[in-house]
């Protein structure tokens, strides 16, 4: 078995977003979305987790010992040449696993990304929440990242980031980013965003709305002021919003629906779909606030929502099959990837065949 960072250096030569390791299993990578293997040689017992021990510092590693010991996944992230790095170790039926997440040391842009001009102005706000959704693996952590460096670099405010772990890494420039570490900096979520109140943000970003405690506290920052920004693992924008409303117990959501009818700024769900010609491209969905959407969150009519989208382009907001189908016109992606992700397969077949735009002779449908 190669070292650590021998395989990463490879993985980053293939332009590989994902090493995944298992004792007794070969190593692959992960490569616009496909998993392919790169060292044949099955990874031996034992000298997995001693390596990836070998990355950590002093406190880290014996943070994560004893938490594994336990029998308890763990997490963390480090730098090695301009690469973040986030792990998870865990383990399975043959053994100790491991995944690792490269995430590139400068951020990519917004433009880079293709993030919608719409979503680019919720970043000027003054205060609110705004939520970026998908499936694990679908770039929100890139989307989120290329938003904050967007405000770090325009605007002169104070910045808190709470993850688990820290992935990427901000320079303060325009504005100040203090970026916190739950386990290492603060024992939780919901006591990094509690004493967050003292710490004088303008911005903050919760890594991911995880329990019901956090998900309440986010909401109350950014109805006193604050500009959050947060993600959840979700597909699409109604079911954002059923999510967060579902998580509390029923006598409590008439007052949940209120405050997110008030504070909601918008909710952007995205995928990432291979495109014909190699790499991957974002195929994205927002939703924004509007009085009419204020009245179906608060009158629990969420099922609604598709519609509001599709009357709202003028406003800036698209739907997922919206989006799919230009990058199909644009002979960006095929047509049977774009049924692949598409949230209502129906819909997005019935689009297809509309646009004259749009070839489906050689389609397998």
């Amino acid at each position: 078995m190669k070292t650590l960072p021998e395989y990463i250096r490879q993985a980053v030569s293939l332009g590989a977003s994902d090493i995944h390791f298992c004792e007794t299993e070969s190593v692959r990578v992960r490569i616009d979305t496909q998993m392919s293997i790169i060292d044949e040689s099955p990874v031996p017992r034992g000298k997995l987790l001693e390596q990836v021990m070998a990355l950590c510092d002093d406190y880290e590693r014996g943070r994560l010992s004893a938490k594994f010991e336990g029998g308890r996944d763990i997490d963390f992230s480090f730098s090695i040449e301009h690469i973040r790095i986030r792990v998870n170790v865990f383990n399975t039926e043959r053994g100790v696993g491991a995944s690792l997440r490269l995430i590139p040391g400068i951020p990519l842009t917004a433009s880079q990304i293709g993030v919608p001009f719409a979503a680019l102005d919720i970043c000027k706000a003054s205060h609110g929440m705004f939520i970026i959704t998908g499936a694990s693996g679908s770039g929100k952590s890139t989307t989120l990242a290329a938003l904050l460096e967007l405000i770090n670099s325009s605007r002169k405010n104070h910045i808190i980031t709470i993850e688990d772990p820290i992935e990427y890494l901000f320079a303060s420039k325009q504005s100040m980013v203090s970026q916190r570490e739950v386990g290492r900096h603060a024992p939780s979520f919901y006591e990094a965003l509690r004493s967050s109140l003292r710490e004088d943000p303008d911005v903050i970003m919760l890594g991911e709305m995880r329990d019901l405690e956090s998900t309440r506290i986010a909401m109350e920052l950014a109805e006193t002021g604050h500009l959050v920004f947060t993600t959840l693992h979700t597909r699409t924008a109604a079911a954002t919003i059923d999510r967060i409303i579902g998580q509390f117990p029923s006598g409590d959501q008439p007052v949940i629906r209120s405050m997110l009818a008030d504070n909601l700024l918008g909710v952007m769900a995205q995928d990432l779909v291979l495109k014909k010609r190699g790499g991957v491209v974002a195929a994205f969905e927002l939703l924004l606030t509007s009085p009419a959407l204020r009245n179906l969150i608060r009158e629990g009519k969420t099922h609604q929502i598709p519609t509001i989208i599709q009357t709202s382009s003028k406003n800036g907001m698209f739907s997922k099959e919206d989006s799919l189908e230009r990058l199909v016109a644009g002979d960006v992606i095929s047509a049977e990837e774009a049924m692949r992700v598409a949230p209502d397969r129906e819909a997005m077949l019935a689009r297809l065949r509309a646009n004259p735009r749009i070839d489906l002779r050689n389609s397998y449908f």
